[in-house]
């Protein structure tokens, strides 16, 4: 039956009764002409579509306006397919490999036959952007039978990639003059709004973020829905420049890296203690809950993974060698190392649950242009454990290490937040042990109160996690901790235990990080401190600084040797440079506690201590001054 109106309810719960074929666009003109310049997109029975979408049947409508969060998202996707135009105008020789919207901001990967584009080459591009969005160009969006899509983009490899990959009958583009574009977003129909942006950099990647495949360029932007939030960002990256934690490490002798090993940080002294007391004050809080400390092979036979299930992940990441023509792996996790030392051993009920620990060096192949400081490497150290349990046990267990995790981030002051993944599409074993094992993760949480957001389909392959989103100084959330729990591993490992009826039984493994990355969470210590880090963390805890060498460096020596019996860490500014840059210095290189010692001090057996960011200057006697740092250290150890 023909029907000539349809009928619109909106999220008001108004109705209206709009002609056939009426775009949302037209919808929103109707609710108020102020309304309609605001609207960016909106969500037709639950979908959201562009605002020149057709309106065919009756629908619910709830639109979103340039306020709204959601919008963000299809600005900077839009951006991304007018970047992708415009390369394709401006230069010869660009085949579009990809667009599309990251953590970061938007991108637009692609191919390039002459030669590769610069920075100068950005300048044009954003300026053509430019001028689109000003004229506010008209982008017509429509959907068109795959086939048809087969046929347009027959001769373009990448869109051709996308189009036999797209499990969808028909297929979305977008077409801007006589360009046309893939897309899988929905697109902003008014570019006037579109002002917020920055373009940042070109850079290198790979076909589909492999390493294996040809190399790219990637352009990429940040963009916001008003100018206000594109200010706050640029002040944050200002503000971010001057606490970045390569730089912070530079200026305390920290790390550096080579390009004899990309992506893998050397540490010098002054970064080697800071990560050995991360390790040692982690060491101590599992040595009260009763964990083994265990050590795992850094390379291990390649069917070892194959066998785990990891082989299918993360193969394309992993690192390989051939001895005696067998091929073994770099392992990029410790979790099949501990699986076969548990096997190596019969275990009975009365000994779960087994709480095995390692600080495990592991490698994984991170694209160059993704290598990021310590917050990206190709080499890092997991503070991994993992605890074998009967399934009465999980939820004791859970909540054990949740009050760990808990324990270590009130310690470097983070708030965090919880979050629940659930099981992925390309989950191994049996949904029922799946929904088990996200019914025990729940009822932790809920058990204990714990707030939680709950990311569907974001569980690893082999089980259900919580993570955990520590928020720094600055605001920004990371992923560090992470509760994985696992009925997968067991059963490939072919693990048990005797149980209560000398039965052999599956145990469950939990899989557990605090840190994470120790490397990484060193990087967001430093930045989160803005390089001062806590007395027990620094690497130099006082600085004694003589008047004069000649005079006063003997008495600065006893000093020194007096703090370092008590395992201070200390040490001497013997330079020759003037006492106000001595004590700058001192401050630059954020130590906490700065000692000078002239001809009074020595007379009346006394120091002369400033703090770090404190200007003035206190008078103890050593060993007063020992008593006091040695108990705020142990305030934490």
């Amino acid at each position: 039956m023909f029907v000539d109106n349809v009928k619109v309810k909106l999220s008001n719960n108004n109705e209206l009764e709009v002609p056939q074929e009426t775009t949302l666009l037209h919808v929103a003109k109707n609710i108020g002409s102020s309304f309609s310049k605001k609207a960016a997109l909106g969500y037709v029975n639950g979908v959201l579509k562009e605002l020149s979408y057709p309106l065919n049947k009756d629908c619910e409508i709830k639109f979103i306006t340039f306020e709204d969060q959601e919008a963000e998202k299809s600005i900077k996707y839009t951006l991304s397919f007018l970047i992708s135009y415009i390369i394709q105008d401006q230069f010869e020789g660009i085949e579009i490999a990809d667009l599309g919207v990251n953590n970061e901001g938007f991108y637009c990967d692609f191919r390039t036959v002459f030669k590769n584009l610069n920075k100068e080459d950005l300048n044009t591009i954003n300026k053509a952007l430019s001028n689109i969005i000003n004229a506010n160009q008209t982008i017509t969006v429509s959907e068109i039978p795959k086939k048809e899509a087969q046929r347009i983009f027959s001769d373009t490899k990448y869109m051709n990639y996308h189009v036999e990959n797209n499990e969808d009958n028909n297929i979305k583009v977008a077409q801007i003059g006589a360009y046309t574009s893939l897309i899988s977003y929905p697109i902003i129909s008014n570019l006037s709004k579109l002002k917020n942006y920055k373009l940042i950099n070109i850079s290198s990647t790979n076909w589909l973020r492999d390493i294996n495949n040809e190399p790219l360029q990637r352009i990429s932007g940040i963009a916001f829905s008003s100018g206000e939030a594109l200010k706050d960002h640029e002040t944050f990256i200002e503000k971010y420049e001057n606490i970045n934690h390569r730089k912070i490490g530079k200026e305390l002798n920290l790390f550096t890296f080579s390009d004899y090993a990309p992506g893998m940080p050397f540490y010098k002294h002054n970064g080697q203690i800071i990560r050995l007391e991360l390790q040692n004050f982690l060491r101590k809080l599992q040595f009260e809950e009763d964990y083994e400390e265990v050590y795992t092979p850094f390379i291990m036979n390649e069917t070892l993974w194959k066998e785990s299930g990891h082989w299918e992940h993360y193969k394309d990441n992993m690192y390989f060698t051939e001895v005696d023509d067998i091929k073994y792996a770099l392992k990029p996790m410790n979790c099949p190392g501990h699986m076969l030392i548990y096997k190596n051993e019969h275990h009975s009920y009365r000994d779960l649950p087994i709480r095995m620990a390692e600080f495990g060096q592991v490698h994984r192949h991170e694209l160059s242009g993704s290598l990021n400081g310590l917050f990206r490497v190709r080499t890092f150290n997991q503070d991994d454990a993992h605890i074998y349990v009967t399934r009465n046990q999980i939820e004791n267990e859970i909540l054990n290490v949740l009050n760990l995790i808990d324990k270590v981030y009130t310690i470097f002051e983070f708030d965090y937040n919880i979050e629940l993944s659930t099981r992925p599409d390309d989950y191994m074993g049996d949904v029922n042990l799946w929904n088990f094992a996200e019914t025990s993760l729940e009822n932790v949480l809920n058990y204990n109160q714990l707030e939680y957001t709950i990311n569907e389909k974001d569980g690893a392959f082999y089980g259900p996690k919580i993570d955990i989103h520590i928020k720094d100084a600055l605001g920004r959330s990371h992923q560090c901790g992470t509760i994985q729990l696992d009925f997968q591993m067991p059963e490939t490992f072919d693990l048990s235990y005797i149980n209560e009826n000398n039965e052999k039984e599956r145990p469950v493994v939990i899989h557990r990080a605090v840190y994470g990355s120790i490397d990484r969470f060193l990087g967001i210590l430093l930045e989160h401190y803005a390089g001062h880090l806590p007395l027990w963390l620094a690497p130099n805890q006082v600085k004694v600084i003589p008047v004069n060498n000649k005079i006063h460096l003997d008495h600065v020596d006893n000093i020194k040797k007096r703090l370092k019996s008590k395992g201070i860490r200390v040490n001497i500014d013997n330079t020759e440079e003037k006492m106000g840059y001595k004590i700058r210095n001192a401050q630059l290189q954020k130590v906490p506690y700065t000692i000078v010692i002239g001809d009074k001090e020595i007379n009346d057996n006394t120091i002369s201590v400033r703090k770090y960011r404190e200007n003035e200057e206190k008078i103890y006697n050593l060993e007063e001054f020992i008593e006091k740092i040695i108990n705020e250290i142990n305030l934490i150890r």
